[in-house]
């Protein structure tokens, strides 16, 4: 039988993620990425986790060099990086193909970015997903003093190929683009892929513990990346239908992923 973390991995497990957070060894996780529900519904399911016990989990199973990317919007994203600014590094702006908050327009803007704070004790695996473009110059940067960095000396600013690094906002389009929607809330896969390969490595492990519908789980599977996923799987109506099982939509996209990426495998 598996022993340690093994035992978890490649599985999504039913339960208030609060109770079984404590099962999974300390420093075992390479990164945890995370819907959490913001608490801006009146919606059961929508409810808040105290974050203050949350933590206490995250930091102890979190490895050294882990990262915590965890998404959120409006006052959560204030009430998220304030539980805790020690480890609070920066936030990325995901920009939405789709606006929301149509029954305000009249009142107030129309909403169309989430934010994803950032967070770890030291530095994580770093892998800039550089954008494509022609090759440029910025001619000659001058000498400069500044108290943050001390001097630079002269340097022509180029790139022959064209490579741009990413900045802190990224544009992806909303979940329904690329399917079936089985969460009010569903993550787009791609956001997904896009933040395992910038702060992991393959093999690593993603931890999921509010996985809903399993999007994170998805994209943790075609970039070759182990999840854990954690879903309650209570309370939550889509469009006001009957509920839906998570779990099972989790595990049912889990193995079409599975199928799409052997298939890819097949025809390189």
């Amino acid at each position: 039988m598996p022993s340690g973390i093994e035992k978890f991995v490649n599985k999504i497990i039913e339960g208030d993620c609060l109770e079984v957070l404590p099962r999974l060894p300390d420093q075992s996780i390479d990164m945890i990425l995370c819907d959490l529900p913001y608490g801006t519904t009146q919606n059961k399911w929508d409810c808040e986790i105290p974050l203050d016990q949350l933590w206490g989990q995250y930091e102890r199973i979190i490895k050294p060099n882990g990262v915590i990317a965890l998404t959120c919007q409006g006052v959560f994203t204030a009430k998220l990086i304030l539980s805790n600014e020690r480890l609070f590094k920066y936030k990325i702006v995901w920009e939405k193909s789709k606006p929301t908050n149509f029954l305000n327009a009249k009142k107030q803007p129309l909403r169309k970015h989430e934010d994803i704070c950032i967070f770890y004790k030291r530095q994580p695996v770093y892998h800039p997903q550089m954008k494509e473009g022609k090759p440029y110059t910025k001619g000659i940067r001058k000498d400069q003093l500044t108290g943050s960095y001390g001097d630079f000396s002269p340097v022509e600013v180029k790139s022959v190929d064209g490579k741009r690094y990413p900045c802190d906002i990224v544009y992806f389009k909303t979940a329904e683009s690329e399917g079936g929607v089985y969460h009010p809330t569903q993550k787009p896969v791609e956001l997904g892929r896009y933040l395992i390969k910038t702060f992991t490595d393959p093999g690593n492990i993603v931890l999921d513990n509010t996985c809903g519908s399993g999007s994170f789980l998805v994209s943790a599977t075609l970039e070759n990346r182990r999840f854990i996923g954690i879903e309650k799987n209570e309370d939550v109506l889509l469009h006001k239908k009957d509920s839906i099982d998570y779990v099972k939509v989790s595990r049912k996209r889990i193995e079409e992923a599975v199928k799409e990426t052997r298939r890819l495998l097949q025809n390189v």
